[in-house]
């Protein structure tokens, strides 16, 4: 992240109106320029899929709807939800708004947070226009839905795409709450701990089973638009594939239809689609006794960031003992809560019958992660805080 540049100063109470509203013309600009981009990945996805050979009505609404459902709106076809999102298009679709923001807004604004908002807020507007005129009776999009995914989208990518460009501004990043701050790097740290665990678990799995993945490859012989496509699809469900794996972490587990489980204990599935990707998923059967030892990880990813926490200086060593603690264990609880939102949008319906229920649980990966990490932050924060305690005479 570049470092940050000096902002305009605050306007005053009279001007602030005069400031946000100068900000509107930048983000709805970057908001052209990101939804052109993003239209024009999607027509390419569509052409080679092959879907673009119909009407220029047909092939326009697949484009549209194809961005949407990136962006996690979901779909409605043949009278079957499907609400799978492949989270790696999400990401996608963030990248493409930061790179929009960074892009237009090349000098600090006064008001940043109306920049995010404005982006945000034009976002879901055209999300929502754009589902309403593309709905049809053969497929659809929930325009409530489009609008607060294409909000949420854009704006954590308007942020992230400021940030960049110009330093974390103060307003966001308060100087003078050094124990929020220490809350905030501790969970991105112990939540981005698990999530590398968990990719690499997943990495792990594809590699001893890529031979598998190849079967399945060569059995749906999508030929070369086709494989193109196929292979994008793949690899934007990589990040959802690691997403289950951080719920598996937690404990809880993930389900790939009715009736089946897969957690740290073993396998439980039937019959599952066959994309090449999904042969990452672990042969059925109980899994030896060591594999429950990865339940340890979001323990000791907490631990670690507690521990970091003190022994860094994020968290101030001179307060009382039950002071710092308590500030690592709310950096384990946002942290577990992180990860619980994360696996929460990982799971939906991906299609009729059996396979209307996939991913985690809704509410087990909540109430398993946020007191696990927690009281492992908590652990880690304990004892940096006594071998600090002990150090300091010497």
């Amino acid at each position: 992240m570049r470092p940050r540049s000096e902002p305009p100063s605050r306007p005053s109470d009279r001007t602030a109106g005069t400031a946000a509203a100068a900000a509107l013309g930048p983000a709805f600009v970057a908001v052209a320029t990101a939804v052109g981009v993003g239209l024009v990945v999607a027509f390419l996805g569509v052409w080679a899929a092959g879907g673009a050979g119909g009407s220029l009505l047909s092939t326009a609404r697949a484009t549209v709807q194809v961005w949407l459902v990136a962006h996690g709106s979901g779909i409605t076809t043949g009278g079957t939800d499907v609400g799978l999102v492949p989270l790696g298009a999400v990401a996608v679709a963030v990248a493409v708004v930061a790179w929009s923001v960074r892009r237009t807004v090349d000098t600090p604004v006064a008001e940043p947070s109306a920049l995010v908002a404005a982006t945000a807020g034009a976002h879901g507007v055209v999300a929502a226009l754009l589902s309403a005129v593309t709905d049809s009776t053969g497929a659809s999009t929930s325009m409530v839905r489009a609008a607060l995914v294409a909000f949420c989208v854009a704006g954590t990518g308007a942020a992230v795409g400021y940030a960049a460009a110009h330093g974390v501004p103060d307003l966001w990043w308060p100087q003078d709450r050094p124990e929020l701050r220490a809350v905030v790097v501790g969970a991105s740290v112990a939540a981005g701990a698990v999530v590398v665990c968990a990719a690499v678990v997943v990495a792990v799995l594809l590699g001893v089973r890529v031979e598998r993945a190849g079967d399945l490859w060569a059995l749906l012989d999508p030929g070369p638009g086709g494989g193109l496509a196929l292979a994008v699809v793949c690899l934007l469900l990589v990040p959802t594939l690691v997403a289950w794996t951080v719920a598996a972490l937690l404990g809880p587990g993930f389900v790939v239809g009715s009736d089946t489980s897969v957690d740290l204990t073993g396998s439980y599935l039937g019959e599952v689609p066959g994309l090449p990707v999904l042969a990452a998923l672990p042969s059925p059967g109980e899994f030896p006794g060591w594999v429950f030892l990865l339940a340890l990880v979001p323990v000791v990813a907490a631990a670690g960031a507690g521990w970091w926490l003190v022994r860094t200086g994020r968290v101030d060593t001179t307060t009382s003992m039950p002071r710092a603690v308590s500030v690592a264990a709310g950096s384990g609880a946002v942290g577990g809560l992180a990860l619980a939102l994360l696996a929460r949008a990982s799971g939906g319906s991906a299609g009729p019958g059996r396979m209307a229920e996939v991913g985690p649980t809704v509410w087990w990966p909540l109430l398993v992660g946020v007191p696990v990490m927690a009281a492992g932050a908590a652990i880690g924060a304990t004892v940096a805080h006594y071998r600090g305690g002990r150090a300091e005479p010497r």
